[in-house]
């Protein structure tokens, strides 16, 4: 309550003034605080018990949410997923619960998320093989033998398949019809980031970022070391530029400096009165990162439906094991949650034959 007090001028610019608007986020929030435990990226969270076949936008509607409102809470998750409403609505809402409202505090890794696969690499040096992308999964009765890569064939006696949802059917031909269905509701937003480091701070004082819903060209914009201080050293800033969308899409294929060249452009237009955007030449550094399926959408029911997955495998395919942000909350909590769980199984069925 002192929180809504303290930002009651952003709420009633957000839409949550108007009679309907309080009605109607009211009822969004009350829900959301009933369902907290649900409404997480934790790795045990149970968010796929309340997930069903109501579409986020349909759930929106039901409840009266008027336009300014949807835009408020919809604008966030339409700039970084895509277009939000098609997708399930826990999915969705766990997603405003995470970063809208939570008030826990972010972690990552000293030197990025890449640690996690710099360390993997290390331990286990002599038994990867980098850069050999695997064709097709062999099956023979019943059971997964190899896997086919562009020289040979690699005998297996388990094999988990850490590749996105989308992919998975054609490197298993013999999947279950089940489970092909199950996999036809996972999808994938787009996006296209520009990384910009400056020796200022790109945005006002007291910005973290700024987001403009009404204009789909507009990237979103922020300050990374305004949250996240050791990424940038005293006095320095972290400009991300990310864009998502069918504007991802186009930008794509252009080469890296015309991706920040036009994104600068579209952040100059709409930049917050006292920013410091930086010019086309200047940035002590930039980085442009492209993502054709960039995080993990899905249809309304693909949470429930994943966790069917792992049951109709092992009365399939008992040796093959599945694992992604789609096997567990689409998140990076998620994903290597369900890499940890698909290697135990693994170990657990090697190990039970060997007794």
């Amino acid at each position: 309550m002192w929180n809504f007090v303290r930002h009651l001028r952003t709420a009633i610019i957000m839409g949550f003034g108007s009679p309907a608007g309080m009605r109607a986020g009211s009822k969004v929030m009350r829900q959301m605080h009933r369902e907290e435990d649900y409404l997480s990226f934790a790795s045990d969270s149970p968010l796929a018990e309340i997930d069903d076949d109501e579409s986020y936008g349909d759930y929106l509607e039901r409840l009266g949410v008027p336009r300014s409102l949807q835009l408020t809470l919809g604008g966030p998750l339409k700039m970084v997923l895509g277009d939000p409403e098609p997708a399930g609505q826990a999915l969705m809402r766990a997603y405003i619960g995470e970063t809208m409202l939570s008030s826990g505090t972010v972690y990552m890794p000293e030197r990025g998320i890449g640690s996690f696969n710099a360390a993997l690499a290390a331990a286990c040096s002599d038994a990867i093989r980098v850069s050999t992308p695997v064709r097709r999964v062999v099956v023979a009765d019943g059971a997964a033998t190899g896997v086919v890569t562009d020289g040979e064939t690699i005998e297996a006696d388990a094999v988990i398949c850490a590749v996105p949802g989308t992919k998975v059917p054609d490197l298993i031909p013999e999947l279950p019809a089940e489970t092909r269905r199950a996999l036809s509701t996972v999808s994938y937003s787009t996006g296209c980031r520009v990384v910009i480091g400056l020796d200022r701070p790109p945005l006002p004082a007291g910005w973290h970022g700024a987001l403009f819903p009404e204009d789909d060209d507009a990237p979103l914009l922020l300050d990374r070391s305004a949250f996240l201080p050791d990424c940038a050293p005293a006095g320095h800033g972290l400009l991300d530029l990310l864009i998502g969308r069918d504007r991802a899409r186009e930008l794509i294929p252009l080469d890296d400096e015309e991706i920040k060249r036009q994104l600068l452009g579209t952040a100059r237009r709409h930049a917050p009165l006292g920013s410091a955007l930086p010019g086309d030449d200047e940035g002590l550094f930039f980085r442009v990162y492209r993502w054709e399926e960039a995080l993990c959408m899905g249809s309304p029911g693909m949470l429930a439906a994943m966790t069917k997955i792992p049951r109709q495998l092992a009365g399939n395919i008992d040796n093959l094991f599945l694992a992604g942000d789609y096997m567990g909350i689409p998140s990076v909590n998620g994903a290597l949650s369900s890499g940890h769980k698909a290697a135990t199984q693994a170990a657990d069925l090697l190990s039970s034959r060997t007794t």
